[in-house]
């Protein structure tokens, strides 16, 4: 399977638009304009399809890995990844899977609490 068909099934697989793609890219250490995106996404038949080299999409995994799980320098920053499936949550309008996050949100606070005194 070609780079760009992976790309393509990553992007589909986990619900990411052009500008995240993007940004994924940057975070890798490529900048791209939207078009060029847009070239790897499109099919081999199109006249705008750009080839995905090793090196890009290696820094295409290597950004999705940050995007998705946020930096070693700052873990308390809340992965793109996490961000976005609630945002998802909520334009489904989906209040039962938000109330559950709000739950373990609760706890994990209340866990954090005993643990601080026990130090």
């Amino acid at each position: 399977m070609k780079n760009n068909m992976i790309l393509k099934k990553i992007s589909i697989a986990n619900n990411l638009k052009h500008f995240e793609i993007k940004e994924i890219f940057e975070l890798g250490g490529f900048e791209f304009s939207s078009s060029q995106v847009k070239a790897f996404m499109a099919g081999s038949q199109n006249k705008n399809h750009e080839k995905l080299s090793d090196e890009q999409f290696e820094a295409f995994l290597n950004g999705f890995i940050l995007y998705s799980r946020g930096t070693p320098e700052d873990p308390a920053l809340l992965p793109r990844t996490i961000e976005n499936f609630i945002i998802g949550l909520i334009e489904a309008g989906n209040s039962a899977a938000i109330d559950e996050i709000q739950c373990l949100i609760e706890d994990a606070k209340d866990n954090m609490g005993t643990t601080e005194k026990t130090d």
